[in-house]
């Protein structure tokens, strides 16, 4: 399994799902160097793309649902050499560290298997972290659990913390927020705001102050029920827990959307997000969860192949959308056939390019939602949509299935 690789100069970099990162030259395919990041028998591995920022390589580690202890790191290009670490769990003297109880912060989760984002304004990376651990059992871990379900900004130079916001403080549904970090420039109560712009996995999406980390809005943008608010500072308020006996609660352990990438225009002024609705949750009996819904039936999460929905009002439902970022407001949708597990790309045509499990790669006006083309894929969409130009023409690709599509734009 991987995201994606990333190339600086001639060299491009790899991260492997045994927990190497892999540097080989881009004309030759020559390997140039090979490190382990983390032992695989510990229960470590690497999915996310690598992020390359000015003279560094860096790579999040994966898996947090068991006793790991995750962490950001930077490499140099050349050499492979560590040049600065961020553990996602802070160490006792470290601020946040009281967020675990006991010994719990040894093991206790907190992957980063997803990409990030690096604004050179501030030279800040951002990235989203994973869940803790034990996933369903937060009896062992009592406290907030930062910087778990967090985003947290990192200086890129150093690695030193600037500042984190925790989406779901002490979680026990399992929403990791390694969520693609949206970065942009708007308007925001009357006033030029650089911003962030986040749809998480638990429901809500969220505009964040990306200089500062200040929380300016959140509001949930599939049905939520798990939480009711927020105070002042933006935490949370959480109404709904997991029990033996069962809990409804929205949305589903996948989330309201998962791996998948959003994506803003600054020409149309939307956030488009690809997500699905009425996906109903689960039970936990003892450190697990178990179906409590008939809901449950239509999520598989990311296969190739393309599988039959039968979908009716209570199943779940895939839908792309356009929301206003000054006011979180839903501005249009368009309703998929089938739940997706694939992403938005918006281009300077304002065309919103999207796709799903049905296995139609899809065009959208970006200003209404309208439909404007689609085509067969045969296979399932799990990704977002990529372009680039060569000789002047343009291309836009998709992957889907165990295939890659190439179309070209008039």
């Amino acid at each position: 399994m991987n995201r994606g690789v990333a190339i600086l100069g001639d060299t491009l970099f790899m991260a492997t799902i045994d927990a190497h990162l892999i540097a080989v030259d881009a004309k030759s395919g020559q390997p140039v160097w090979n490190v382990v990041v983390a032992k695989a028998a510990d229960r470590y591995s690497m999915t996310a793309s690598p992020l390359i920022v000015k003279d560094k390589v860096i790579v999040g580690v994966g898996g947090g649902d068991g006793p790991i202890r995750g962490f950001i790191a930077a490499y140099d290009p050349k050499t492979g050499k560590e040049l600065w670490r961020f553990n996602t769990i802070p160490a006792p003297g470290e601020p946040g560290h009281d967020t675990w109880a006991g010994e719990s912060w040894k093991t206790g989760g907190v992957g980063v298997w997803n990409a990030g984002a690096y604004d050179p304004d501030t030279n800040l990376v951002f990235f989203g972290t994973g869940n803790p651990a034990p996933d369903w059992d937060g009896s062992t871990r009592l406290g907030d659990n930062l910087y778990s379900d967090s985003v947290v900004a990192l200086d890129a130079d150093s690695g030193a913390l600037k500042w984190h916001y925790q989406f779901t403080p002490h979680d026990e549904l399992d929403y990791d927020s390694t969520q693609v970090p949206v970065l942009a420039d708007i308007q925001f109560q009357g006033r030029p705001r650089k911003v962030m712009l986040w749809a998480n996995r638990n429901g809500v999406m969220y505009v964040l102050d990306r200089t500062t980390g200040e929380f300016l809005k959140g509001k949930p943008y599939v049905k939520v029920n798990w939480m009711d608010g927020f105070d002042a500072k933006g935490r949370p308020n959480r109404v709904k827990f997991p029990s033996k006996e069962g809990t409804l609660i929205y949305p589903h352990v996948h989330g309201g959307t998962n791996w998948a990438p959003p994506s803003f225009s600054p020409r149309t002024g939307l956030f488009y997000v690809a997500s699905w609705e009425n996906s109903g949750t689960t039970a936990v009996e003892g450190q697990f969860p178990k179906a409590a819904t008939a809901n449950n039936r239509q999520t598989a999460m990311g296969q190739a192949n393309l599988v039959p929905f039968f979908n009716d009002d209570t199943e779940p439902f895939g839908v792309v959308r356009g929301f206003d970022p000054q006011t979180l407001e839903k501005k249009w949708e368009f309703k998929l056939s089938d739940i997706t597990w694939g992403g938005t790309m918006v281009t300077a045509s304002d065309l919103v390019f999207s796709g799903g499990r049905d296995g139609y790669f899809l065009a959208l006006d970006g200003k209404t939602g309208q439909l404007l083309w689609k085509a067969p894929v045969g296979g399932q969409i799990n990704a977002g949509a990529m372009s680039y130009s060569v000789n002047g023409k343009q291309y836009v690709a998709i992957a889907a299935g165990s295939a890659l599509f190439t179309y070209g734009l008039p």
